[in-house]
């Protein structure tokens, strides 16, 4: 009798097992996936990352340049870009807050427009962006366009099922990209002797 239950609870243990074994695969089979398809996730936050770093700065040139130069004309388009844009999306909407937000983002667009430039991007402790009219004499600078080419190659290698690793790993991997265009350095080509033989 004693035998009989003991082998009654070994078999449920057993069946038990096997269900758990079963439900592991299966939950590590899901980890994988969710795995596989955060790492083009990591890629695509530190572009963005870029591009919203880009337009604050950008912004904040604009502003400046209005500023300093006190530019009625400037100021007088970005006036009339907000109103512009509050009125649309107010009578759009009818909502005040819309019409109020769609007057704010009228302004910052203006204002990005005026501090628009050519970018560039340090790679050499994390991204630090520069315009590239005033580009620090230290560090590695590379074009932001170049830089973003090669992010987009990286992604699509992430795409693939390629493991990026930490945002370490990925600043690592785009250091060594033959994607990106190098800003300030000079590249000195030796001329060389050509012999011609008859």
């Amino acid at each position: 009798m004693l035998d009989s239950k003991w082998e009654q609870t070994i078999a449920d243990l057993k069946r038990d097992l096997a269900r758990i074994e079963s439900s592991s695969r299966g939950l590590a089979l899901r980890l994988e996936i969710l795995q596989r398809e955060a790492e083009p996730l990591k890629i695509e936050f530190l572009k963005y990352s870029l591009e919203e770093g880009r337009k604050a700065v950008a912004r904040q040139r604009g502003l400046s340049s209005i500023i300093r130069d006190r530019d009625t004309e400037k100021m007088g388009m970005s006036a009339a870009v907000a109103a512009v844009a509050s009125i649309i999306g107010g009578l759009a909407s009818k909502d005040k807050w819309v019409a109020l937000n769609d007057g704010w983002v009228g302004l910052n667009s203006a204002l990005e427009g005026f501090g628009e430039t050519t970018w560039a991007v340090s790679l050499d402790k994390g991204l630090s962006m520069a315009p590239y009219d005033a580009i620090p004499a230290k560090g590695t600078w590379v074009t932001l366009e170049s830089l973003i080419a090669a992010i987009d190659k990286f992604k699509m290698e992430a795409v693939r099922g390629k493991r990026v690793g930490t945002y370490g790993n990925i600043i690592q991997r785009l250091q060594q990209s033959k994607e990106l265009i190098y800003v300030g350095r000079i590249i000195r080509i030796q001329p060389v002797a050509v012999r011609v033989v008859r």
